[in-house]
């Protein structure tokens, strides 16, 4: 797939989990998709299967009350991954987490997702946030 679909598909799996349309989500995911979430927090490690990858994302949402915000600075692509340049912010148990990131996608040639990772310039904050 060109970088522009890749783009596009990004773009459309970021609306969907704003909107909390995880259906949606689900069909930009390949089915062995493995998310990483780096760190040393509750959530950290490795997410695998579409189904599993859901649900992570679901609990992320929930968890912060429907308060997690990406604003996205760039998304940069070729034919096989996504760079998206971004701003996260969100509350949880009256905690604030706000940090510079970078997510990292690898996509086939029908741009979906196979594997997915985050990168925080606030690693100390998001390890204190999800405790």
């Amino acid at each position: 797939m060109n970088a522009q679909l890749n783009i596009d598909h990004i773009k459309d799996e970021y609306q969907a989990f704003c909107h909390g349309d995880f259906d949606a989500m689900g069909r930009l995911l390949a089915d062995e998709v493995v998310w990483h979430v780096g760190g040393h927090a509750v959530a950290s490690g490795d997410k695998q299967g579409r189904d599993e990858v859901i649900d992570f994302l679901r609990s992320v949402a929930a968890g912060t009350e429907q308060n997690f915000r990406i604003q996205v600075h760039d998304v940069l692509a070729n034919s096989e991954h996504v760079v998206v340049l971004c701003h996260v912010t969100s509350t949880r148990h009256e905690l604030t987490y706000r940090a510079d990131e970078v997510h990292l996608f690898h996509v086939d040639d029908e741009g979906l997702i196979h594997e997915a990772w985050g990168f925080t310039a606030e690693p100390g904050g998001q390890g204190a946030f999800w405790f």
